[in-house]
């Protein structure tokens, strides 16, 4: 009998090592390798065949109360690439989009967050950010086709930065180098398109990302929203990787902000 127990004891041990042990979600966005990609907020030269979906209430993380259908808040996101670029664009429908306030945090805002890992050779299976894990968070102004983009780069999780700290927290400020963006509007919503040049995620300690076809990383999307900018009013958050049920719902829940074995994944293609 003991001999029993102990060996329930240690499938009971395993299983649990089993069920506390990630390694990313098998959601999957293929990006094409791009070719004359013009930033215009127009997407006739992209693949829009290949993207990811955050349109449903299993994608909510916080605030499901403020969600009202996908004409409140979804997106469709594509990615395309070149050996120093990553191009991300998004169909964001909201009824109420690029709601801004100067000198509030981007997470309390309309905006977006990818995650990106630029190392295709990091476990998927760890639970803590490595230097070379992000979490890029981007917001726009503007009105009519005049439009100001704000970064603000979150390091705030990684323990040891290699000296790429945390940038832009409170807007106003256009982190990258290069980087281009534009904006459309469309029924029920906003096209936005942009090129991220690879080399603002790298320096002396950490190495620059290079794709290639058939590499894949680690890669996640959220979407905020809010309807007004109004103080103590956090946004509504959707994220690409969640499947949650029940309508208590808090970040903690699906926390990829500090764990990236939580995160999708990206593959760069022909």
């Amino acid at each position: 009998m003991r001999k029993i127990a102990a060996v329930l004891l240690m499938l009971v041990l395993l299983l649990g090592l089993a069920a506390s042990a990630q390694a990313y979600s098998d959601k999957n966005l293929e990006a094409p390798k791009a070719g004359n990609v013009v930033i215009d907020g127009d997407l006739g030269e992209w693949d829009t065949t290949r993207m990811l979906k955050i349109d449903s209430q299993s994608q909510i993380i916080d605030q499901i109360e403020h969600w009202d259908g996908e004409a409140d808040c979804s997106m469709e996101v594509y990615a395309m690439w070149d050996e120093e670029n990553l191009y991300l664009a998004m169909k964001i429908m909201d009824d109420t989009p690029l709601v801004y306030r100067e000198g509030f945090p981007l997470d309390e805002l309309d905006a977006v967050i990818f995650f990106l890992s630029t190392d295709p050779d990091a476990d998927p299976a760890r639970t803590e950010y490595a230097a070379s894990d992000w979490r890029i968070v981007q917001s726009a102004y503007g009105y009519k086709n005049d439009y100001e983009f704000f970064n603000y780069i979150d390091r705030s999780m990684v323990a040891d930065t290699k000296g790429w700290d945390t940038q832009g927290e409170y807007g106003d400020e256009l982190v990258f180098d290069d980087y281009e963006a534009a904006i459309t509007q469309i029924e029920g919503g906003i096209v936005w398109e942009s090129k991220l040049p690879l080399h603002n995620l790298s320096n002396d300690a950490i190495a620059q990302l290079v794709p290639q076809a058939g590499m894949t990383v680690g890669f996640d999307f959220s979407v905020l929203d809010v309807d007004l900018p109004c103080p103590g009013i956090h946004s509504l958050r959707m994220q690409f990787s969640s499947e949650l049920d029940g309508r208590d719902r808090t970040p903690d829940m699906h926390n990829v902000d500090a764990n990236p074995s939580l995160w999708a994944t990206l593959t760069f293609v022909d």
